[in-house]
């Protein structure tokens, strides 16, 4: 199952939020919400760095990016360690369709040997 990948421009009130969870002195304005994995908050570069990587970089988690002013979250503390967790999650899906995918190849070269030889 995809995800959405949802980058978030914070109100007041969830940056306020986001700074007592975090820490007062990190400078937060923005959230990647990455589906059931966590989520991270900081500036809308630092936010929008990871948002452009990782819908090309985990295509079979996410299917589509948002970008939105307006987002309920319920946790807002930064999920220690997300880039791993990505990770963990998308290799083996990776190695699925991997095989999938080469199996598919393998059929049609059998197709196109056949062909060939009973043409």
């Amino acid at each position: 199952m995809k995800h959405s990948l949802i980058l978030v421009a914070l109100n007041q009130e969830q940056i306020s939020k986001a700074k007592e969870a975090n820490g007062n002195r990190k400078q937060i304005t923005h959230a990647l919400i990455c589906g059931p994995f966590g989520q991270i908050f900081g500036t809308e570069k630092q936010c929008m760095k990871y948002y452009s990587a990782w819908i090309e970089v985990f295509p079979l988690l996410f299917d589509k990016g948002i970008e939105t002013d307006s987002h309920e979250i319920s946790d807002y503390k930064s999920t220690f360690d997300l880039v791993n967790k990505l990770i963990a999650a998308h290799d083996p899906l990776e190695s699925t369709n991997d095989t999938l995918m080469q199996g598919r190849r393998n059929q049609k070269e059998k197709k196109s040997i056949y062909s060939w030889l009973f043409g």
